[in-house]
């Protein structure tokens, strides 16, 4: 043979025997595939709340309707719960190689593709009926009635998550896709109707509400600005903690990493909807005198946007400070796109390899990690395929799938949730307070509360010079010394606030208590060192008078170490009660009465302030006070109880003099006014009282009673005893009601004002009302009258008021009162032989970690009986628990639960079944949900009752056209308690629920009979 054929045959074998080895070679790209889930279904409900409490709470419900009905009160109550609960899990790993791109650097990776299917809908239904007749007396009284609720919820959300990751489970970057459909809805009926004493009144609404929010798509990108190892970490480290950083790094401790991350930014964009409705119908606003419709209401709106937007990861994975590790002894960059750490070696050399990350292992660092890392020993082994191998598992609590992708689903949500929000919640708010204005503006113009401008007292809106409006409501503040309209015009100039000088334009004023303060509050200072009164009074203080008769000294003077009286008397043991106590009046003033102004250490002006009292019995009296340059001096006025007015009004003003030769301090005020005038301050006026009278008095009814309440002026200074003598008259000047109020003080006890309650056996006819009050001293003389400013006007009552009073006084006539206590004793009996038998003494819930794959595998609900035996209720197969100290048994536990948990191909069939589902009637299951009400509608029709009269319409029953009852010409038992008892309604086959229903609608069904007997 030819050397060149024996070289191509020699080459041909070659091939041939390395062809085997290079198909054998190609291995399928999907690796580490699993899924798993959790469904629940809403209808086993009161099972599993039996199985694992022992309470059934079909025998609570029959058991309270039979105590009800031993009373003579038919209460019924039922609920219908149908829907189902999942959440699904599925994961692969394609290790198809593909590239991925970060600030510039492509970098080989492959995908791990994780898919969360979650469906969520309920429907629930639950009713509350009652009826009660004694008919014991002349005209029966009771009532009937009822009150249901319809309500629905849904969500359906789909989350795709691809991570890129290279072979040591290193990520660089994550997309998502996102997309969620909810909708709540709520509706309440009730129908209620009362009778008694021959009057009867019917009232009833329905009230529906919905509300709905969706995310039809939204996609993100998420790209690290270097790979990080975290999912690696998180397997390996029992204790881990990450932080983002301006430039990537790993440290490692024993059991402890620390990882810092280049975050990186987060783009994406979304779609999302929001809307919502309110109902309000038949309430029968007729029964009230208004018109009928007045109440029926409908408001509803729809917004939805579409949007992108683009954040920094750091802003939701940790610290802001980039620089925390660049001064880290060691830590440098090769220039060759990875960082490293030094590994001390005995040698003290390093090496190192394009492509990895390079780690410093100190093991004498004792910082302990931030969050828990899911190294170390496996807690246990489980099955997370059908017919596969055991995986090693360790508890944790990181979400129940691949925490990357909670983190990135929140920031996604966080993202449209700050876009989308504001928008939202200013048109459908403005939607929904636009609506109910109109709504509210209807009703208050029907009730009459919007008022008018006539108040029917003679005020009037009271208009400012701005153009603004103080209402008659506000009308207090006019002259109250605040700037309510915002030009002070409603305030008196310079008697109830400052005029500034405002450079002649007398548009600025500031507070009277600004003046002089010592703080420029005008803007022009012409508050500073203005010739101003501040006050006038009449002062009233106790003394006690000196032994020898000269001078008088106050209380705080006794005993207090001090000879205040020439005598020394004012030290003697027990002063108070040794010498004589008066109480003594005097004139006083305060304002500007700077003397040497210039303050050259002479005095530039001198200062009288002139008051004049003017006393309640007609006196009036002037009197001049001179200044001190500190303040002004007092005048003495004498014994209060030698003044014949209690009360007084003053008005004082500054007078600005020159200054006289022998100074201020030394002369007279003749000799001050002998200067000559120079300037006077305004005029200001104030009032007061020198002995006890009456500052307020006013009155009001609460039920049967009526409330009066008086307060005083000069309570502190008047020790004498006094009488308040209150009459409520009738527009015709009968007495309704009186009262005697003692005024006794004390030293303790001033008495600054009292108050009494009167009952009204008879209450009030419709009527005006007005109080007057007395004050009446020792000697029986009145000293002080006050009359009630606002008389009280009391309103006959509404129609539908007076027809409910008599019911309600029909019904404290009954026997409804003792109906209620035997329901109570009854109920206390019956239910009281109800024991619960708790299944479980402990539970905990996980979610499980697989090191080998690096995220989570599957979720775990275990439980423990009184035996501390520990059981999985929920959850995958348990090869092999690893922890000796936990007794575990693998066998089916004792009580179980409607909760199935798929994994593998069950998993993704179960998923695929709900894909497509994205309402409550797609995913729940309406037609049982409908069959069970179809059973109670039955039931009610065989009883001669309209399904709807209680809240169930045709629409909420499955109808097949079958008339086949079997029950619709049996007479049904007298009483709610044989149709318990004897259970037996025709019906061949209910649901568990369809059998509570029929207990719970036991009463009305029999009430209704007697009722057509009738």
């Amino acid at each position: 043979m030819q050397p060149r054929a024996n070289a191509l045959l020699a080459a041909l074998l070659l091939c041939l025997a390395t062809l085997p080895m290079t198909v054998s070679a190609q291995v399928d790209p999907i690796q580490n595939d699993f899924a798993y889930g959790v469904e629940y279904d809403w209808s086993n409900l009161d099972e599993d709340i039996d199985s694992l409490t022992g309470i059934n709470l079909n025998e609570i419900l029959s058991r309270t309707m039979l105590a009800a009905s031993d009373a003579g009160l038919n209460l019924t109550v039922a609920q219908l719960s149908t829907g189902s609960s999942n959440i699904f899990v599925e994961s692969a790993e394609d290790r198809t190689p593909t590239t991925i791109d970060l600030d510039g650097d492509v970098h080989d990776v492959w995908m791990r593709m994780t898919d969360v299917t979650i469906r969520h809908a309920v429907l629930f239904d639950s009713a509350l009926i009652t009826e009660w007749v004694d008919a014991s007396g002349a005209d029966p009284a009771g009532f009937d009635g009822y009150l249901s609720v319809d309500s629905e919820n849904a969500v359906a959300v789909d989350v795709n998550m691809v991570e890129y990751l290279d072979d040591d489970y290193n990520l660089y970057g994550v997309d998502m896709d996102f997309s969620l459909a909810s909708e709540v809805s709520v509706e309440y009926m009730m129908d209620v109707g009362v009778e008694g004493g021959g009057e009867d009144f019917g009232f009833g609404v329905t009230f529906g509400t919905a509300f709905d929010f969706d995310v039809p798509s939204s996609s993100a990108e998420w790209r690290l600005g270097h790979e990080t190892p975290v999912l690696s970490a998180l397997s390996t480290y029992e204790s881990v903690h990450a932080e983002c950083t301006e430039n990537a790094f790993i440290t490692t401790s024993g059991t402890e990493a620390d990882i810092g991350i280049e975050c990186g930014m987060m783009e994406g964009d979304y779609t999302v909807s929001t809307g919502f409705s309110v109902d309000l119908a038949d309430v029968p606003t007729e029964n009230f005198g208004l018109d009928s419709g007045l109440l029926d209401l409908s408001i509803s709106d729809q917004i939805s946007s579409t949007g992108s937007f683009e954040t920094v990861m750091e802003d939701f994975l940790g610290d802001d400070d980039y620089n925390h590790h660049d001064d880290e002894p060691g830590l440098h960059d090769h220039g060759d796109g990875d960082v490293h750490h030094d590994h001390d070696d005995s040698d003290g050399t390093e090496t190192h390899e394009d492509g990895d990350y390079h780690h410093s292992h100190d093991e004498d660092d004792d910082d302990d990690g931030d969050s828990a890392g899911f190294g170390g020993d496996a807690d246990a082994s489980i099955i997370i395929e059908e017919g596969g191998s055991a995986v090693d598992v360790v508890s944790c609590n990181c979400g129940t799938a691949n925490p990357i992708m909670f983190l990135m689903l929140g920031t996604m949500l966080a993202q449209i949730a700050e876009a989308f929000a504001e928008d939202a919640a200013e048109e459908l708010g403005g939607t929904f307070e636009d609506e109910l204005s109109e709504a509210i503006e209807e009703i208050s113009e029907e009730f009459d509360l919007g008022g008018s401008e006539d108040t029917g007292g003679g005020e009037m809106p009271f208009t400012c010079d701005n153009g603004g409006v103080i209402e008659t409501y506000d009308s207090w503040k006019i002259g109250n010394g605040e700037d309510d309209c915002g030009d002070w015009s409603d305030e008196t100039p310079n008697e109830t606030y400052f005029v500034c000088n405002d450079w002649g334009q007398g548009l600025e004023g500031i507070h009277l208590h600004q003046v002089n303060d010592g703080t420029e509050d005008c803007s022009d200072a012409s508050d500073e060192g203005v010739l101003w009164m501040d006050h006038a009074s009449v002062g009233v203080g106790t003394f006690y008078v000196c032994a020898d008769g000269v001078g008088e000294v106050s209380e705080w003077s006794l005993e207090n170490g001090w000879n205040d009286c020439d005598d020394g008397s004012d030290e003697l043991p027990d002063a108070e009660g040794a010498l004589e106590r008066v109480v003594l009046a005097t004139v006083n003033a305060g304002g500007f009465n700077e003397q040497d102004v210039d303050d050259d250490g002479t005095d530039d002006h001198c200062y009288v302030a002139e008051v004049t009292v003017s006393g309640d019995n007609g006196s009036s009296s002037t009197h001049l006070l001179k200044g001190t340059g500190w303040g002004f001096e007092s005048v003495d006025l004498g014994n209060v109880d030698d003044l014949t007015y209690r009360g007084y009004a003053v008005d004082g003003a500054i007078h600005q003099y020159g200054v006289p030769s022998s100074g201020c301090w030394g002369a007279s005020v003749t000799d001050i006014q002998s200067t000559g005038l120079v300037a006077s301050s305004p005029t200001i006026e104030s009032d007061g009282a020198v002995k006890r009278l009456i500052s307020h008095g006013n009155m009001w009814t609460d039920d049967d009673w009526l409330q009066v309440s008086v307060s005083f002026d000069a309570a502190y200074q008047d020790p004498a005893d006094y009488t308040l003598e209150f009459e409520l008259l009738d527009e015709m000047g009968n007495i309704e009601a009186a009262s005697q109020m003692a005024v006794a003080p004390t030293s303790d006890d001033r008495v600054f004002s009292v108050q009494e309650s009167m009952y009204l056996a008879d209450g009030l006819d419709a009527g005006e009302y007005c109080g007057t009050f007395e004050l009446v001293d020792a000697q029986g003389v009145t000293v002080d009258t006050y009359e009630s400013e606002d008389c009280m006007t009391v309103e006959e009552l509404p129609e539908f008021l007076q027809t409910l009073q008599t019911i309600g006084e029909a019904f404290g006539e009954s026997n409804f009162e003792s109906t209620l206590e035997a329901f109570g004793e009854n109920l206390e009996d019956r239910l009281g032989s109800i024991t619960e038998d708790i299944a479980y003494t402990g539970a905990n819930f996980v979610m499980l970690w697989s090191p080998s794959h690096h995220t989570v595998v599957g979720v775990s609900l275990a439980v423990s009986d009184n035996m501390d035996t520990w059981y999985t209720l929920v959850g995958p197969e348990v090869v092999e628990m690893y922890n000796d100290e936990i007794n575990y048994s693998p066998s089916t536990p004792p009580a179980t639960i409607g909760l199935t948990y798929y994994i593998g191909s069950a998993a993704e069939e179960a998923a695929e079944v709900v894909e497509d589902a994205q309402s409550v009637d797609d995913i729940a299951d309406t037609s049982a949900h409908a069959e069970g009400m179809g059973d109670l509608a039955q039931v009610l029709e065989d009883a001669g009752v309209d399904p709807a009269d209680v809240g169930i319409d045709e629409e909420d029953t499955q109808t097949d056209g079958s008339t086949d009852d079997g029950s619709s010409d049996e007479e049904p038992p007298a009483t709610a308690e044989e149709l318990i008892e004897e259970g037996g309604f025709g019906l061949p086959s209910v649901s568990g629920f369809a059998t509570v229903a029929v207990l719970a609608l036991a009463g009305i069904v029999a009430a209704q009979r007697n009722r057509d007997e009738e």
